[in-house]
Protein backbone atom coordinates (compact mmCIF):
# COMPACT_ATOMS: atom_id res chain seq x y z
CA UNK A 1 0.00 0.00 0.00
CA UNK A 2 2.42 2.67 1.12
CA UNK A 3 4.15 1.81 -2.73
CA UNK A 4 1.30 3.29 -4.16
CA UNK A 5 0.98 5.86 -2.08
CA UNK A 6 4.35 6.90 -2.74
CA UNK A 7 3.76 6.20 -6.72
CA UNK A 8 0.86 8.66 -6.57
CA UNK A 9 2.79 11.25 -4.57
CA UNK A 10 5.32 11.34 -7.36
CA UNK A 11 3.15 11.52 -10.08
CA UNK A 12 1.21 14.72 -8.51
CA UNK A 13 4.05 16.42 -7.18
CA UNK A 14 6.13 15.57 -10.93
CA UNK A 15 3.12 16.45 -12.78
CA UNK A 16 2.37 19.55 -11.06
CA UNK A 17 6.31 20.76 -12.11
CA UNK A 18 5.45 19.80 -15.20
CA UNK A 19 2.55 21.74 -16.37
CA UNK A 20 3.94 24.88 -14.42
CA UNK A 21 7.44 24.61 -16.05
CA UNK A 22 5.62 23.80 -19.72
CA UNK A 23 3.10 26.49 -19.26
CA UNK A 24 6.18 28.68 -18.46
CA UNK A 25 8.11 28.07 -21.32
CA UNK A 26 5.16 27.63 -23.77
CA UNK A 27 4.57 31.34 -22.76
CA UNK A 28 8.07 32.65 -23.54
CA UNK A 29 8.28 30.69 -26.72
CA UNK A 30 4.85 32.20 -28.08
CA UNK A 31 5.90 35.62 -27.14
CA UNK A 32 9.32 35.47 -28.63
CA UNK A 33 7.89 33.72 -32.34
CA UNK A 34 5.19 36.69 -31.83
CA UNK A 35 7.93 39.83 -31.86
CA UNK A 36 10.15 37.54 -34.26
CA UNK A 37 7.44 37.29 -37.20
CA UNK A 38 7.00 41.11 -36.78
CA UNK A 39 7.12 43.59 -39.68
CA UNK A 40 10.12 45.95 -39.17
CA UNK A 41 10.05 49.48 -40.53
CA UNK A 42 13.32 51.73 -40.25
CA UNK A 43 11.93 54.33 -41.53
CA UNK A 44 8.77 56.57 -42.44
CA UNK A 45 8.45 55.43 -46.13
CA UNK A 46 8.52 51.85 -44.93
CA UNK A 47 6.08 52.34 -42.40
CA UNK A 48 3.64 53.97 -44.91
CA UNK A 49 4.42 50.75 -47.42
CA UNK A 50 3.33 48.62 -44.36
CA UNK A 51 0.48 50.62 -43.44
CA UNK A 52 -0.91 50.03 -47.39
CA UNK A 53 0.16 46.62 -48.04
CA UNK A 54 -2.22 46.27 -43.96
CA UNK A 55 0.86 44.35 -42.89
CA UNK A 56 -0.52 43.43 -39.39
CA UNK A 57 2.05 43.72 -36.45
CA UNK A 58 5.16 45.83 -36.99
CA UNK A 59 7.63 47.41 -35.36
CA UNK A 60 8.92 50.96 -36.43
CA UNK A 61 12.45 51.85 -35.16
CA UNK A 62 13.22 55.27 -33.81
CA UNK A 63 9.74 56.35 -34.91
CA UNK A 64 9.32 60.28 -34.88
CA UNK A 65 6.76 61.27 -32.32
CA UNK A 66 5.50 64.60 -32.79
CA UNK A 67 2.65 66.60 -30.85
CA UNK A 68 -0.69 68.33 -33.25
CA UNK A 69 -1.86 70.34 -30.21
CA UNK A 70 0.63 71.22 -27.09
CA UNK A 71 -1.05 72.16 -23.68
CA UNK A 72 0.48 74.08 -20.49
CA UNK A 73 -1.23 75.19 -17.40
CA UNK A 74 -1.18 79.00 -17.01
CA UNK A 75 2.25 79.40 -14.77
CA UNK A 76 4.38 77.86 -16.78
CA UNK A 77 5.43 79.16 -20.30
CA UNK A 78 6.04 76.40 -21.80
CA UNK A 79 4.14 73.68 -23.53
CA UNK A 80 4.18 69.78 -23.23
CA UNK A 81 2.48 66.82 -25.19
CA UNK A 82 1.26 66.03 -21.55
CA UNK A 83 1.57 68.21 -18.13
CA UNK A 84 0.57 67.07 -14.72
CA UNK A 85 0.97 68.72 -11.48
CA UNK A 86 0.67 67.58 -8.18
CA UNK A 87 -0.58 69.81 -5.04
CA UNK A 88 0.57 69.04 -1.56
CA UNK A 89 -0.30 71.33 1.58
CA UNK A 90 1.44 71.76 4.55
CA UNK A 91 -0.61 70.38 7.39
CA UNK A 92 -0.37 70.65 11.24
CA UNK A 93 -1.33 67.09 12.65
CA UNK A 94 -1.44 66.15 15.68
CA UNK A 95 -1.49 62.43 17.72
CA UNK A 96 -1.91 61.11 21.31
CA UNK A 97 0.49 58.46 22.65
CA UNK A 98 0.71 57.13 26.40
CA UNK A 99 3.89 56.85 28.63
CA UNK A 100 4.35 54.55 31.48
CA UNK A 101 6.65 55.16 35.02
CA UNK A 102 8.57 53.36 37.20
CA UNK A 103 5.63 52.65 39.34
CA UNK A 104 3.67 52.04 36.68
CA UNK A 105 1.39 55.11 35.89
CA UNK A 106 0.27 55.92 32.36
CA UNK A 107 0.33 58.84 31.38
CA UNK A 108 -1.40 60.27 28.04
CA UNK A 109 0.38 63.05 25.96
CA UNK A 110 -0.66 65.03 22.96
CA UNK A 111 2.17 65.99 20.39
CA UNK A 112 1.75 68.02 16.98
CA UNK A 113 3.91 67.99 14.19
CA UNK A 114 3.63 69.43 10.54
CA UNK A 115 3.91 67.01 6.98
CA UNK A 116 3.66 68.01 3.30
CA UNK A 117 0.76 65.95 2.11
CA UNK A 118 -0.73 64.99 -0.59
CA UNK A 119 -3.74 67.21 -1.84
CA UNK A 120 -4.55 66.44 -5.60
CA UNK A 121 -3.59 66.61 -8.92
CA UNK A 122 -4.50 67.84 -12.47
CA UNK A 123 -3.44 67.07 -15.78
CA UNK A 124 -3.70 67.95 -19.66
CA UNK A 125 -2.67 66.04 -22.13
CA UNK A 126 -3.04 66.70 -26.12
CA UNK A 127 -5.48 65.47 -28.51
CA UNK A 128 -3.49 63.91 -31.33
CA UNK A 129 -0.02 63.32 -32.36
CA UNK A 130 2.23 62.11 -35.47
CA UNK A 131 4.28 59.29 -35.63
CA UNK A 132 6.32 59.69 -38.46
CA UNK A 133 3.95 62.35 -39.82
CA UNK A 134 0.93 60.10 -39.79
CA UNK A 135 -1.92 61.00 -36.95
CA UNK A 136 -3.37 59.42 -34.34
CA UNK A 137 -5.19 60.30 -30.81
CA UNK A 138 -2.86 60.81 -28.36
CA UNK A 139 -4.80 58.75 -25.99
CA UNK A 140 -4.06 55.19 -27.66
CA UNK A 141 -0.43 55.11 -27.80
CA UNK A 142 1.79 54.75 -24.23
CA UNK A 143 4.58 57.58 -24.34
CA UNK A 144 6.99 58.11 -21.41
CA UNK A 145 6.79 60.51 -18.58
CA UNK A 146 9.39 62.37 -16.48
CA UNK A 147 10.16 64.32 -13.71
CA UNK A 148 9.80 68.21 -14.66
CA UNK A 149 13.12 69.76 -13.66
CA UNK A 150 11.95 73.12 -12.22
CA UNK A 151 13.80 76.65 -12.70
CA UNK A 152 12.27 79.81 -11.53
CA UNK A 153 12.41 81.14 -15.64
CA UNK A 154 9.92 78.54 -16.41
CA UNK A 155 7.27 80.63 -14.71
CA UNK A 156 4.99 83.40 -15.85
CA UNK A 157 4.69 85.32 -12.77
CA UNK A 158 3.02 88.27 -14.32
CA UNK A 159 -0.41 86.24 -14.58
CA UNK A 160 -3.38 87.59 -12.58
CA UNK A 161 -5.53 85.72 -10.61
CA UNK A 162 -9.17 88.34 -10.20
CA UNK A 163 -8.20 91.90 -9.98
CA UNK A 164 -5.62 92.76 -7.35
CA UNK A 165 -4.04 89.25 -7.01
CA UNK A 166 -0.65 88.00 -8.92
CA UNK A 167 0.89 84.83 -9.29
CA UNK A 168 3.76 84.99 -6.83
CA UNK A 169 5.95 81.63 -6.08
CA UNK A 170 9.79 79.91 -5.94
CA UNK A 171 11.34 77.08 -6.99
CA UNK A 172 12.63 75.09 -4.23
CA UNK A 173 13.84 71.13 -3.90
CA UNK A 174 12.23 71.01 -7.34
CA UNK A 175 8.87 72.09 -5.98
CA UNK A 176 7.05 75.36 -6.90
CA UNK A 177 6.14 76.89 -3.92
CA UNK A 178 2.83 79.13 -4.35
CA UNK A 179 3.42 80.74 -0.24
CA UNK A 180 4.35 78.96 2.82
CA UNK A 181 1.71 76.32 2.63
CA UNK A 182 1.44 75.13 -0.98
CA UNK A 183 3.54 73.33 -3.01
CA UNK A 184 3.78 71.71 -6.54
CA UNK A 185 5.54 69.37 -8.33
CA UNK A 186 5.27 68.60 -12.30
CA UNK A 187 6.00 65.53 -14.58
CA UNK A 188 5.26 65.66 -17.70
CA UNK A 189 5.62 64.48 -21.47
CA UNK A 190 8.18 66.50 -24.03
CA UNK A 191 6.67 67.90 -27.39
CA UNK A 192 8.89 65.78 -29.63
CA UNK A 193 10.09 62.22 -28.91
CA UNK A 194 12.24 59.32 -31.05
CA UNK A 195 10.54 55.67 -29.94
CA UNK A 196 10.55 52.19 -30.97
CA UNK A 197 6.78 52.03 -32.10
CA UNK A 198 4.87 48.49 -31.81
CA UNK A 199 1.38 48.66 -33.28
CA UNK A 200 -0.85 46.63 -35.72
CA UNK A 201 -0.52 48.54 -39.22
CA UNK A 202 -3.06 48.53 -41.35
CA UNK A 203 -4.86 50.56 -43.88
CA UNK A 204 -4.54 53.68 -42.81
CA UNK A 205 -5.03 52.38 -39.40
CA UNK A 206 -2.55 52.22 -36.69
CA UNK A 207 -3.68 50.42 -33.79
CA UNK A 208 -2.13 48.55 -30.71
CA UNK A 209 -1.22 45.10 -31.06
CA UNK A 210 -4.09 42.31 -29.76
CA UNK A 211 -2.73 41.92 -26.87
CA UNK A 212 -1.92 45.20 -25.81
CA UNK A 213 -4.70 48.53 -24.58
CA UNK A 214 -2.24 50.74 -25.86
CA UNK A 215 0.33 50.97 -28.68
CA UNK A 216 3.55 50.41 -27.15
CA UNK A 217 6.55 52.62 -27.35
CA UNK A 218 9.77 52.01 -26.12
CA UNK A 219 13.62 53.68 -26.06
CA UNK A 220 14.98 50.14 -27.43
CA UNK A 221 15.20 48.87 -31.19
CA UNK A 222 13.11 45.94 -32.26
CA UNK A 223 16.32 43.89 -32.62
CA UNK A 224 16.73 44.54 -29.02
CA UNK A 225 13.48 43.73 -28.14
CA UNK A 226 13.62 40.43 -29.79
CA UNK A 227 16.25 39.11 -28.51
CA UNK A 228 14.99 40.06 -25.17
CA UNK A 229 12.43 37.77 -25.83
CA UNK A 230 14.74 35.49 -26.95
CA UNK A 231 16.95 35.50 -23.97
CA UNK A 232 13.91 34.96 -21.96
CA UNK A 233 12.32 31.48 -24.05
CA UNK A 234 15.89 30.30 -23.48
CA UNK A 235 15.78 30.75 -20.08
CA UNK A 236 12.55 29.14 -19.70
CA UNK A 237 14.56 25.74 -21.15
CA UNK A 238 16.60 26.42 -18.23
CA UNK A 239 13.99 27.22 -15.58
CA UNK A 240 11.60 23.49 -16.91
CA UNK A 241 15.02 21.52 -16.39
CA UNK A 242 15.10 23.01 -12.40
CA UNK A 243 11.51 22.73 -11.99
CA UNK A 244 11.42 18.85 -12.69
CA UNK A 245 14.30 18.43 -10.60
CA UNK A 246 12.90 20.07 -7.61
CA UNK A 247 9.85 18.46 -8.21
CA UNK A 248 11.20 14.82 -8.10
CA UNK A 249 13.15 15.96 -4.89
CA UNK A 250 9.49 16.90 -3.34
CA UNK A 251 8.36 13.65 -4.38
CA UNK A 252 11.29 11.60 -3.17
CA UNK A 253 11.14 13.82 0.12
CA UNK A 254 7.55 13.02 0.72
CA UNK A 255 7.95 9.21 0.05
CA UNK A 256 10.51 9.06 2.38
CA UNK A 257 8.27 11.58 4.77
CA UNK A 258 5.60 8.65 4.71
CA UNK A 259 8.15 5.58 4.91
CA UNK A 260 9.18 6.63 7.67
CA UNK A 261 5.74 7.21 9.43
CA UNK A 262 4.16 3.72 8.19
Amino acid sequence: MKWLVALVTLIVTGGIGYVLSNKFIANASEQATYYQTMQVADDAARMKYLMKTSAGRAGINKAKITVIDSVKFDELKQSYEYIERTREEYTMHTETYATTDSNGKSTTHTRTYWSWDYAGSDSKRSKYVTVNGFKINASVIQLPQYVLKLKDTMFDKNIKYGMFFKHKGEVRNNYYYMGSSTRYRYSYTPLSLKMTVFARLESDEMKPLSDRSKIVTTIKTVKQVKEEYNNTAKSGQVAYIVAIAISLLLSISSWLAYKNRV
